[in-house]
């Protein structure tokens, strides 16, 4: 029967997030031999007023600034923007930003790393596409690259997209944002995040998914907006639209790797499927369901890795307005994948999160939770985005994002408990 998310009618989904596992509260926060160690990157393709999100001009450029990270033993375990840039969610400042997860293994006195062992680095590709359009066809069509590749000692971490919109000027001059004007906005944004730091510790214990003390009151964002349906509108510059409509642009599909010198090991990658129903408000998506243990567990069960994920949410003008979308998740294969090999399941845990952005500030997110199960073995794999977007009680924009974990079987538990266990967070 496994345990779905809530019912589509049901207009309640101001919570901060919901947790769905394949095991019950006790048997996730039982120590492992193993536990991790997480940093979390934020870059920008714009100019920042926050110090702490990191400028490139290129997602080709974080190979490079994550470099010192793996010469201490991290490696990038997933890629993902923070909002998907479609239609005129492209002008929001956060949707030219991208988180990198990068994790280690917690080194223990018992466990200490070896000297002279050479650390692995990233390589991010662009792929070239023989048509305009990112449909889930024509990336299915890249995977063929991706396992030959595989073998050659490259470990595939996912796709990621960047979009290049046409350039837009006023009076001769490019529309930048006002830095001024936001660093405010990031300066108390990094005051809240300290002052409550511990509540998402203590709401992991209390039933609360990390994220908010209380109910924050996450409103929808009305497609009717006369701000959001102003195609010259830049969000966090209301006063200052851009006297030229923006171009459609055009969106550069990207493959990221770890590559490893020692090619002994090889990876083999699988598609499976992704289907969700959905709810619109006129073409916009409002709500999405699906249930996330019922789509993955049989591959856990094998022991495979969900590493990626790939779904084409734009539709064309004129199109039906369907209500389910389908993509496809990316599983990861180790080993010469021969039948009846001793391979051990995986456990999952699928957290729906609620990320609250202001202005360039990440103020509400799934970290803190993430390092809490970081002591616990469970192990980020891959952070699907979605086109929800609300505004919170302050005005801030919020989106649903689904997070990924897993953590190999301690005992037969995805055998011995068919139902799938569901933490939805208290009020």
């Amino acid at each position: 029967m496994g345990c779905g998310l809530r019912k589509l009618e049901d207009p309640d989904d101001s919570s901060p997030g919901k947790i769905f596992s394949t095991l019950k509260r006790p048997q996730v926060e039982t120590k492992t031999d193993s536990a991790y160690e997480y940093v979390l990157l934020d870059f920008t393709l714009e100019a920042s007023p926050n110090p702490e999100v990191i400028k490139i001009s290129s997602v080709l450029d974080i190979a490079s600034k994550v470099e010192e990270y793996y010469i201490k033993g991290y490696v990038v375990g997933a890629i993902h923007p923070i909002i998907l840039p479609t239609g005129r969610r492209r002008h929001f400042p956060a949707s030219y930003m991208y988180r990198v997860v990068l994790s280690r293994l917690k080194l223990s006195q018992k466990h200490t790393a070896p000297r002279g062992q050479r650390h692995p680095r990233l390589v991010i590709e662009e792929c070239p596409l023989m048509c305009e359009t990112l449909t889930n066809e024509v990336v299915k069509g890249l995977l063929e690259k991706v396992n030959e590749a595989a073998k050659r000692g490259m470990k595939f971490v996912g796709f990621i997209t960047q979009h290049f919109p046409q350039p837009k000027f006023c009076n001769g001059t490019n529309t930048d944002v006002n830095v001024d004007s936001e660093s405010t906005l990031s300066r108390k944004s990094r005051e809240y995040r300290r002052d409550h730091a511990d509540e998402n510790y203590k709401n992991w214990h209390q039933g609360t998914l990390s994220g908010q003390s209380s109910e924050s009151g996450i409103e929808e964002v009305q497609p009717e907006s006369a701000q959001l349906q102003d195609p010259n509108f830049q969000f966090g510059k209301e006063g200052s639209p851009s006297s030229t409509r923006p171009g459609k642009g055009e969106d550069k599909l990207y493959s990221v790797f770890n590559v490893f010198d020692d090619d002994s090991t090889c990876w083999i990658y699988h598609e499976g499927i992704l289907s969700m129903k959905v709810t619109r408000k006129g073409s916009v998506i409002s709500t999405l369901d699906a249930d996330w243990l019922e789509l993955t567990t049989f591959y856990y069960k094998q022991g495979l890795s969900l590493i990626d994920s790939f779904v084409h949410w734009d539709i064309s003008k004129g199109d039906h307005l369907p209500k389910s979308i389908e993509g496809f998740f990316l599983y990861e294969e180790e080993g010469s994948g021969i039948p009846g090999s001793n391979r051990k399941g995986n456990d999952a845990i699928v957290v729906e999160q609620w990320t609250v952005i202001e202005g360039y500030e990440i103020k509400t997110d799934y970290g803190p939770l993430l390092h809490t199960l970081a002591e616990f073995g469970w192990l980020l794999t891959c952070v699907l985005p979605t086109p929800i977007i609300r505004h919170d009680s302050e005005g801030n924009l919020a989106t649903k994002q689904v997070v990924f974990l897993q953590r190999p079987v301690m005992w037969n538990s995805t055998i011995q408990t068919p139902e799938a266990v569901c933490w939805t967070s208290l009020k």
